[in-house]
């Protein structure tokens, strides 16, 4: 045990647990010794409290010896763990969860330094003042290196600078557990499709000069690709795959099928989740046969 993790009993479990948690969340894991996945959650839990310096606290309840405390938070499965703050339960898991999904639970219910640093950088931006800006985030990275909205944002704010590379690598240390995995992996393909843009012959172009070519030539598929990289750039997600889409069904031997390799980036840029990605991989393999 430690000064953040102690054993609570029903005597005991109103000072250490429903006093403290005014102050600060409690993690409450109930478990029992006979419980396999207790047994590899415990240790995790620990790890990851400590990890917090005190800006959180973790009680173990034995389940066997506290039937009682049991009982009057409903556990009815091995383990649940329950966050409690204010002397209530807000929140709760029940099984062995991964480290990042536990942090991502936390850190719903802990205000730290650099959350009201992150905060006040995004409204310094909304007011003009980038530099002043940028150095807070710098700040509160020094202060947590593995803060997730803090690194998003620097890697958003490099990838505006137009410095790609810092980006990318800043984006590749976001876990992909983390709350902001989809948009740091959102980021990083519209990073390689700016990167595409910028090793095509010329150049990708400006929209307009993109869409006269494509007025005068309907069958100009090197303007279709580089408007698609245009428009994934400027976050257009469905008006490029819609241009992807017409290269394959214009010519499905255009730069070695370009079109459907274009479109498949987008998908894993997107995620199977997002609304759009089902029905344009249904009509992509719809060109396909």
């Amino acid at each position: 045990m430690s000064d953040f993790v102690f054993d609570a009993t029903e005597q005991d479990f109103a000072a250490k647990v429903i006093q403290a948690s005014h102050a600060r969340p409690v993690v409450v894991d109930f478990w029992a010794s006979w419980c396999q996945p207790c047994q590899i959650l415990k240790p995790l839990l620990k790890k990851v409290v400590e990890s917090y310096d005190g800006d959180v606290l973790l009680a173990y309840v034995d389940t066997d010896q506290e039937q009682n405390l049991a009982a009057q938070f409903g556990i009815r499965s091995l383990p649940t763990v329950m966050v409690l703050k204010d002397g209530r339960a807000v929140d709760q898991f029940m099984g062995a969860q991964p480290e990042g999904a536990i942090r991502t639970i936390i850190d719903k219910h802990i205000v730290r330094e650099t959350d009201l640093m992150l905060r006040q950088s995004m409204m310094l931006l909304e007011q003009g003042d980038e530099v002043a800006a940028l150095e807070m985030l710098q700040q509160a990275n020094r202060i947590d290196p593995r803060h997730s909205g803090v690194l998003f944002a620097l890697a958003r704010f490099a990838a505006h600078s137009g410095n790609l590379d810092e980006a990318l690598a800043i984006a590749n240390v976001i876990p992909e557990d983390a709350p902001e995995a989809a948009m740091a992996r959102e980021l990083k393909a519209q990073i390689g499709f700016q990167r595409q843009a910028q090793a095509m012959e010329g150049g990708a172009g400006n929209m307009a000069e993109l869409l006269g070519r494509i007025d005068a030539n309907p069958a100009d598929c090197e303007a279709r690709e580089k408007l698609a990289t245009v428009l994934v750039s400027q976050g257009q997600h469905e008006a490029a795959m819609e241009m992807f889409l017409d290269i394959m069904k214009r010519d499905r031997a255009f730069n070695d099928d370009a079109g459907r390799k274009g479109l498949l980036q987008m998908f894993e840029m997107l995620g199977a989740n997002h609304p759009a990605v089902s029905a344009y991989r249904r009509r992509m393999f719809g060109l396909m046969h």
